[in-house]
């Protein structure tokens, strides 16, 4: 069976992007931690973005599209 867990983290981080790129290394080296040793995870990636808006999403409704 393959499955994929989708984790949604909102950030308010001082500091613009310096801040938030040293909170993306934190957290690439938190998910790698989880990840290692893992035979199950066969693939993981980061991306963080800038966030708008106040209302959290709510990810049983986000769609994915595959390019």
């Amino acid at each position: 069976m393959k499955a994929r867990a989708i984790i949604v983290i909102d950030y308010l981080i001082d500091g613009g992007f310096k801040g938030a790129a040293e909170e993306q290394e934190r957290l690439e080296e938190a998910i790698g931690e989880i990840v290692k040793d893992n035979d199950r995870v066969v693939f993981h990636q980061i991306d963080m973005r800038e966030r708008r808006g106040d209302v959290p999403p709510d990810v049983t409704k986000m769609k994915f599209r595959t390019n």
